[in-house]
């Protein structure tokens, strides 16, 4: 049963993404260029107007170590430039950007020796030195205006930087309703911007967030707050953007313990089909059109330009956990790119030149969604092959993130307070 509800997950996928995203979005600060197509038909390409799905891996079979020969990169590798090692101290790093090749920022908290603290690791100079920044508040995410303006959602409050965050002062987020969180937002300027994140609603600011407004479309889509949530949100010069999201019902089982303390529960659990979710704006933000389709697993990200690489996580009951697609934003197509069973995806950019980054965590016994942290793993498309690249072996967590400047300024972190560069 899993390679069937896997099909019919993808089909509706395809027929979901054909319908609501069939016109060109940019995210505000990704690479524009889409991942090079590869000239031979594959396992895994898909024809326009129509949908062919493939069991297996992709790419399929063994892929082999980046070496010398491996273009664009050669023999270069992710090395590390930060980590977290002090005694009695547990850290888990959120979120990593880099407004420029110089400048950059990582959030997160860590308890040590049984004391909560809350941090940023602010360098100026690429990343060679970092500069720890107490928080008031646990951040959640950072969304980057330029080298200066920052923003940063923590649990409960908004913070603004124009210091490229060396200091900070509190904005206003929205006011959430039961069960509702923001977890990101989204500028297009200092002054407009967008907060969303666990919960139907949307909301807008045309003060810099210093105070919102409810998108009211959001709310039309009747969905369940506590089953819904926005996750991404992608624009294209100054009119044209995209939020997507997901509504899900909650697993069945009334258990309190989660699924990696009982594996079996999870893997016999019965794949539910949930939503996937859109609002798309063509007019600036002034107004939004809803729409959703049935599907099964979560999308979590939507990164790129007219050739989106979309990152969709499932559960435990499908055969792989994660998997990413390219889907043409204007015309509505979409192939399958990247899934394999022995890592979680958890990020993935294209490049400027062609091809693309994926980071995974490499998964662990029978469960591929534990809390015990996994070498971190990355992979190259290099327009003609995949390859994956070398790690420093000191790099593992729970999750992964990788920063984008452009094709010779690029990062990565794990939840585990490691970041690397490639280089």
């Amino acid at each position: 049963m899993k390679r069937k509800v896997e099909d019919l997950s993808q089909a509706s996928r395809r027929a979901f993404l054909a319908g609501a995203c069939g016109f060109g979005i940019a995210a505000g600060q990704e690479p524009k260029a889409p991942p090079k197509a590869e000239a031979k038909k594959g396992p895994g390409d898909v024809a326009e107007g129509m949908y062919s799905a493939r069991p297996g891996e992709l790419p399929a079979g063994h892929i082999a170590r980046a070496d010398a020969s491996t273009k664009p990169y050669g023999g270069m590798r992710w090395r590390m430039q930060y980590q977290f090692d002090q005694d009695d101290t547990d850290v888990v790093l959120n979120d990593l950007r880099f407004a420029s090749a110089e400048r950059g920022i990582a959030v997160g908290g860590m308890v040590r020796k049984g004391r909560d603290e809350n941090f940023a690791l602010v360098t100026r100079d690429g990343g060679l030195h970092w500069t720890q920044v107490k928080m008031k508040d646990l951040p959640y995410s950072l969304f980057l205006l330029d080298e200066s303006r920052y923003f940063c959602v923590c649990q409960g409050s908004l913070w603004y930087s124009n210091e490229s965050g060396v200091s900070w002062e509190k904005r206003k987020l929205p006011k959430a309703k039961k069960g509702s969180e923001v977890a990101r937002v989204h500028f297009i300027d200092d002054k407009n911007g967008w907060a969303f994140g666990a919960g139907l609603a949307v909301y807008r600011t045309v003060d810099g967030g210093m105070s919102w407004t409810e998108v009211p479309e959001a709310n039309e889509l009747k969905l369940k707050p506590e089953n819904t949530e926005w996750a991404w949100m992608n624009w294209i010069g100054p009119k044209t953007g995209i939020l997507v999201g997901t509504s899900s019902a909650p697993p069945p089982e009334g258990s309190r313990l989660p699924d990696w303390m009982i594996p079996e529960r999870a893997m016999r659990r019965r794949a539910i089909p949930g939503s996937t979710i859109v609002l798309e704006t063509r007019d600036s933000g002034a107004t939004w059109k809803g729409s959703m389709v049935s599907s099964f697993g979560h999308v979590v990200r939507m990164r790129g330009g007219l050739q989106a690489m979309t990152l969709f996580q499932y559960g435990e009951s499908m055969d792989f956990s994660s998997e990413v697609y390219v889907v043409n934003l204007r015309g509505g197509s979409n192939r399958p790119y990247f899934r394999r069973k022995d890592v979680f995806v958890y990020d993935a950019v294209p490049l400027a030149q062609g091809g693309s980054l994926v980071a995974a965590i490499e998964t662990r016994g029978r469960m591929r969604t534990s809390p015990i942290p996994g070498k971190l793993r990355i992979f190259q498309d290099t327009g003609s092959e995949w390859r994956e690249m070398r790690v420093d072996y000191h790099a593992s967590g729970v999750r992964a993130v990788l920063a984008y400047v452009d094709d010779n300024h690029i990062w990565a972190a794990t939840s585990e307070g490691v970041i690397l560069k490639l280089g």
